[in-house]
């Protein structure tokens, strides 16, 4: 087989383009190759569930995200078989590692929808601070143009990595890249710099409480939304510039976190709202892979016609 020929298969195999290829000699000089056709799967029919359909296509062994999320719901925290790893400069727990799924381990005492000023029921309807970015009465969502994930969920998307290092804690994102940076204060009573301009993510500062770290998150910029819309039952649940949020960060064991979270917005809530006990489970690998949210034009172009045709059946359907 010629160099070029080897080095043409090296290039498409670099670039991610699943190719299955049988050489076979042919004389000394004479190598042929085959190509596997691939037919794309259908698409789903429409309100089909694609958790199903993406577990149908996994391959044998691979553990799908709903197998993963019952597996770390389910897990027995062990700190005698998996002590709590310990940093070497304080002696606190090392969050370090890569993190999925997210799971729910307790629902919150009272549903986030129940806590809503009826006032603000006009600014929620009208989309909060995404008015005339998109129609959240289709299917347009705040992650369609690269908002980063809700704040009430630590501004965590899937997986995660997290870094301990002296005097912060890192998260960073696998998708979109979203990162946060959070100072730690220490004994020496030393704060983080200066408040940064506000921010979708708001600008965090934390301490112990014994070997739970606890952090408080204000300067947001009054854009995130703290929940989803699911309409036409539920508004977007916007916030507002005062929105504070107060994050407790603990390691059970060295197989787990989990998380849990208290957000103030006293514009938005009639009263402060207690979220969930959620719990992420330590992947085998040294870190995230990179994943970029950006804008396509001609994407962005289809969906909007998208919208606007599904506006315009809406219409004539009422119109009938």
């Amino acid at each position: 087989m010629s160099v070029r020929k080897c080095a043409a298969m090296a290039m498409l195999a670099g670039s991610g383009i699943a190719v299955l290829a049988l050489f076979g000699a042919v004389g000394a000089s004479r190598a042929s190759a085959q190509v596997r056709p691939y037919t794309p799967p259908q698409a789903a029919a429409p309100g089909a569930d694609w958790t199903e359909r993406i577990e149908e296509i996994l391959p044998p062994g691979v553990e799908s995200r709903a197998e993963a999320t019952a597996r770390v719901v389910a897990y027995k925290p062990d700190p005698v078989k998996y002590p709590v790893p310990r940093t070497s400069w304080d002696g606190k727990p090392d969050f370090s590692g890569v993190y999925w799924p997210d799971a729910t381990i307790a629902p919150p005492p009272v549903p986030l929808e129940s806590l809503y000023r009826p006032e603000a029921r006009e600014y929620r309807e009208g989309g909060g601070a995404a008015r005339g970015l998109f129609d959240w009465r289709g299917i347009d969502t705040p992650n369609y143009h690269c908002w980063p994930p809700s704040p009430v969920n630590g501004s965590m998307g899937g997986t995660v990595q997290l870094v301990s290092a002296p005097g912060y804690l890192l998260l960073l994102n696998e998708g979109g890249s979203y990162f946060r940076i959070i100072p730690i204060v220490g004994e020496d009573g030393r704060q983080p710099g200066a408040s940064r301009k506000p921010s979708f993510q708001g600008s965090s500062v934390g301490h112990w409480e014994g070997d739970t770290l606890v952090v408080e998150v204000t300067n947001f910029n009054g854009k995130p939304w703290l929940g989803g819309a699911q309409p036409p039952n539920r508004l977007p649940q916007t916030s507002s510039d005062a929105l504070r949020i107060v994050e407790r960060w603990s390691r059970p064991d060295a197989q787990i976190f989990e998380y849990r979270v208290v957000v103030e917005d006293p514009k938005m809530l009639a009263a402060p709202w207690t979220g969930p006990a959620d719990r992420r489970g330590i992947m085998p690998y040294d870190t995230v892979q990179e994943s970029l949210c950006f804008l396509d034009p001609e994407l962005d172009a289809r969906h909007w016609e998208f919208l606007a045709a599904e506006a315009a059946k809406k219409k004539g359907a009422s119109v009938r």
